[in-house]
């Protein structure tokens, strides 16, 4: 199999080379795979059901925090900014959801406008999920 054609996955990571967009150099491009990113995805929105709304808030919050924590630490790494926006933005929309289930706020637009995306992380403490490449932050300590 030749890595240049078609990538080819192990251990949750999607590995491909591809041409550099300023050198034309082939390089690496390491990213969480799509089955990866499903599965937090299902995993963030079993934790938000609607079922779990007589849960206390902080509890819910809490135990998505540390499905957040755990995956970021282990896949945020090289090529992962698009994998962790996508988890992040769905992160956020289960999280606006389940406040409005339990709010009975029925409107999507009018639970946007009551729960923005500040709110949900400065007031109920959802995880951020980091929005720089893993190797730009290890770059930046050195």
């Amino acid at each position: 199999m030749d890595a240049k054609e078609s990538g080819f996955n192990f251990l949750g990571f999607t590995l491909q080379m591809s041409r550099g967009a300023k050198t034309g150099k082939w390089d690496p491009n390491v990213r969480p795979s799509d089955k990866a990113v499903g599965k937090i995805m299902a995993k963030v929105t079993d934790l938000t059901r609607r079922e779990l709304t007589c849960i206390p808030l902080d509890d819910v919050v809490g135990s998505v925090n540390r499905s957040l924590r755990g995956w970021a630490g282990y896949f945020h790494f090289r090529n992962s900014s698009l994998a962790m926006s996508k988890v992040r933005n769905h992160a956020e929309q289960r999280l606006r959801i389940h406040l409005r289930k339990r709010h009975k706020v029925k409107n999507w637009k009018a639970g946007h406008a009551k729960f923005p995306s500040r709110d949900l992380y400065d007031r109920h403490g959802l995880h951020k999920l980091p929005k720089v490449p893993g190797w730009k932050t290890v770059h930046a300590l050195v």
